[in-house]
């Protein structure tokens, strides 16, 4: 067993050298990886510290194992660390339950205590794969899910993910091991258990090395999902025609294959909500549905999100964000912070050549005495126009002629004279405004993106 955990190391590039966070449950897959790596650890460099998560859940049981943990690791000469949390009080103060609040709890402590640089070792093996894998079955997913635990996750390395837990525990006793059983993993009332104690052993008993064939099957379908994720992440980039909000292009997408169509969909949506955990399927299709809808239909789908379709163009957006309307008053020789587009507009009134004012994209320039109201920097109301060199224009007619997605419009920020634009912000500026031979004094104005933490500094 040494040797097929070291071949799996070797295989999956987990030898890295350094700290090492061993996580250690006191039960016999972690007792038999924290001994393997104490064996293998002068040869790869490592400096091992073991880590045991007190739940206090257990009571007398839980402690028990905390003291053996302790014991165990400093029979090997490393050194243990006992991290306690009250599991059942998180877990209520954040909603979730004891379950998923331990695993998000075990994690964190790992990658504080890992830091910048260390791995985290965990004791994962084959017959967990194989219950993974079979859940995962059973509740429905993709490629993505049916490839299980990954050996390596980032800083995670998975050394024992393809030994058995009937090889875990000859090796325990091989070696004189001793462990601690957890009563809670022998409830059949969880579903993993169920599967453990019951699903698991007649699939070994129909079809010998089940186990072992389910991990197997979860690292090579992990290969064809790399790959895939890879083109995906290609296929996005090709297909962003803008960052915010996102915008893809529909012709690009409808010219993918299914299966990488979806991903570029997920990607887009995770970028917007910040994870992809709650993504379902369901939320994929309902978003391609509209790459065969007409321009101006949209759906809400997962965490809020609203995807909508706009002429050539799938546009991801918050409602909320999207329609959120501003007026900012724009006091000539005052810096104005817009907080709702994060923008600074600065501005300034100017009498000498218009040649020496920069124009740098973020500039532009006006005739001051043709202005002859208060300017303002605000979204679009109704009777908003704008004056073109072929005439004066509503501004949603505008909108409409330059296939500006419907979407946006109520967020694009104008500077404002009345009802008279003057600017559309990253867009045309009115020739109302403009100088001409007569002009003697000069109006600019700067537009930049700006936060309003970088302004306070």
């Amino acid at each position: 067993m040494l040797e097929q955990v070291r071949r799996t190391i070797e295989e999956y590039h987990m030898a890295k050298g350094g700290r090492v966070i061993v996580g250690l449950s006191g039960g016999a897959d972690s007792v038999c990886l924290l001994h393997i790596l104490r064996r293998l650890a002068p040869h790869y460099g490592w400096e091992l510290q073991a880590v045991h998560i007190h739940h206090g859940l257990r009571g007398a049981e839980a402690d028990r194992d905390a003291a053996f943990a302790m014991n165990f690791a400093q029979s090997l000469g490393v050194s243990c660390q006992v991290v306690s949390f009250d599991m059942a009080a998180e877990a209520r103060k954040q909603g979730r339950n004891t379950e998923e609040m331990g695993r998000i709890l075990r994690y964190e402590t790992f990658a504080k205590l890992a830091g910048e640089n260390g791995q985290i070792a965990v004791a994962h093996h084959a017959n967990d794969q194989a219950e993974t894998l079979l859940m995962r079955l059973c509740r429905g997913t993709g490629l993505l899910g049916l490839t299980g635990m990954a050996p390596v996750r980032g800083n995670i390395i998975r050394p024992l993910l393809f030994c058995s837990r009937k090889e875990i525990e000859a090796y325990c006793k091989e070696n004189g091991l001793m462990y601690q059983e957890d009563s809670t993993n022998k409830d059949t009332a969880y579903t993993r258990n169920k599967i453990r104690h019951e699903v698991l052993p007649l699939l070994e008993e129909v079809h010998g090395g089940s186990t072992a064939h389910l991990a197997e099957t979860a690292a090579l379908l992990a290969a064809d999902s790399d790959f895939l994720e890879q083109a995906a992440k290609a296929a996005y980039a090709e297909t962003k025609l803008n960052e915010n909000p996102i915008a893809l292009s529909c012709e690009k997408l409808s010219a993918l294959h299914p299966a990488l169509r979806m991903r570029v969909l997920r990607y887009a949506m995770a970028d917007m909500l910040g994870s992809s955990k709650n993504i379902s399927h369901v939320h994929l299709q309902d978003v391609e549905s509209l790459l065969t809808k007409q321009s101006g239909t949209s759906v809400k789908t997962a965490g809020g999100l609203v995807v909508s379709r706009q002429y050539d163009r799938l546009i991801f957006g918050r409602a909320e964000k999207m329609q959120a309307g501003f007026s900012y008053a724009i006091p000539l020789g005052t810096d104005v912070f817009v907080q709702e587009a994060e923008l600074l507009v600065e501005s300034g009134v100017f009498s000498g050549k218009r040649e020496e004012i920069p124009l740098d994209g973020c500039t532009n320039v006006f005739d001051y005495d043709k202005i002859t109201q208060d300017l303002c920097c605000r979204t679009r109301k109704a009777g908003d126009q704008i004056t073109l060199p072929g005439g004066t224009k509503k501004l949603k007619s505008f909108f409409i002629d330059e296939k500006i997605p419907a979407e946006e419009r109520g967020s694009i920020p104008l500077i404002a004279c009345g009802r008279d634009i003057v600017w559309i912000y990253g867009g045309r500026t009115s020739a109302k405004f403009a100088p001409d031979a007569q002009t003697t004094q000069y109006v600019w104005i700067r537009i930049t993106e700006a936060h309003h933490n970088e302004r306070k500094n």
